[in-house]
């Protein structure tokens, strides 16, 4: 459900500052599962306010 709020938050034009091809690449990875949240927000600083806030898109 991430990976889809993601996806709708770059075509709304919310996530100008990520190129389509690497929210595209992190959709995928979190569908399949080669990609788990928390790794996403460890590892990279930037997208964890954006996840933060497609969870609260989903959830509040």
């Amino acid at each position: 459900m991430i990976a889809d709020e993601l996806q709708c938050m770059y075509l709304e034009g919310r996530l100008v500052e990520f190129d389509e091809r690497y929210i595209n690449k992190i959709s995928r990875k979190l569908r399949t599962g080669d990609l788990s949240l928390n790794e996403l927000i460890r590892d990279d600083s930037i997208l964890k306010k954006v996840v933060l806030e497609a969870f609260e898109r989903l959830y509040l």
